[in-house]
């Protein structure tokens, strides 16, 4: 335990001292900024309210957003590491290489979640300030936040494991990419298989806004990205095992 955690700082350090990442904060920052601006200046047009301007935000962050930038994090702490090298002196020291991959693992979905965050202060500052959002509107954002995570998980390990086939950062991106668009577009195209596809709850924060929640249908949600979580680090901790580098 004391490996990951050092190993989680580590990687955690190594991921927020590069510029893009930092520049992505700032991009992520002036882009939620931008949206609820949007959302103030044409709120007679488009409808937005107090509690649908923070939801617009985290929407775009969870469909678009975070995954291109999981994809840009996996590509960086695995394969770019294979190419410069860098790799074999974090692989050779004391540690099991379960623990490495989980390090890095863990040290995507904190950068996630700091990007979640960010999203979060901004667009809930500026419904309170300027749309004077209610205090159960507060609970609500506060919980759809809370609760986006969990869909970034299985789409973390499937970065990962397309991370262990890829030889360049580069491709490792695209690939990603073009899984998850084909994913997507599955989805539209097969709608009997979409409730299947991990890809298909990226706005499941949704089922926690209403009067009521469909306890049942959130508990097999859950299931199905735990599922998916646990078979993609299966694959990826397997790959990452059997790799020479």
């Amino acid at each position: 335990m004391k490996a990951i955690k050092a190993g989680v700082l580590n990687e955690t350090v190594k991921v927020l001292s590069r510029k893009k990442y930092q520049v992505f904060l700032l991009l992520t920052c002036l882009l939620s900024i931008a949206i609820c601006s949007l959302g103030g200046f044409k709120i007679g047009f488009i409808g937005l309210s107090s509690i649908n301007t923070p939801l617009t935000v985290l929407s775009l962050a969870t469909e678009f957003i975070l995954p291109l930038m999981i994809a840009m994090a996996a590509a960086d702490l695995f394969t770019a590491e294979q190419e410069n090298g860098s790799i074999k002196a974090t692989i050779t020291r004391p540690v099991s290489r379960i623990s490495i991959l989980t390090s890095k693992m863990l040290a995507i979905v904190l950068y996630t979640i700091l990007v979640l965050l960010i999203c979060l202060v901004i667009s809930l500052v500026y419904s309170i300030v300027f749309n004077g959002i209610g205090v159960s509107n507060i609970a609500e954002v506060l919980l759809a936040y809370a609760v986006s995570i969990v869909p970034m998980l299985p789409i973390t390990l499937f970065a990962v494991t397309v991370s262990q086939l890829c030889k360049n950062s580069s491709s490792t991106v695209m690939l990603f990419v073009f899984g998850y668009i084909v994913l997507a577009v599955a989805s539209i195209v097969l709608p009997n298989i979409s409730p299947m596809l991990f890809t298909s709850y990226t706005g499941w924060y949704k089922l926690f806004i209403g009067a009521t929640m469909p306890i049942a249908y959130i508990l097999n949600v859950l299931a199905l990205l735990v599922a998916y979580t646990l078979i993609f680090f299966a694959i990826s901790s397997w790959a990452f095992e059997k790799k020479e580098y």
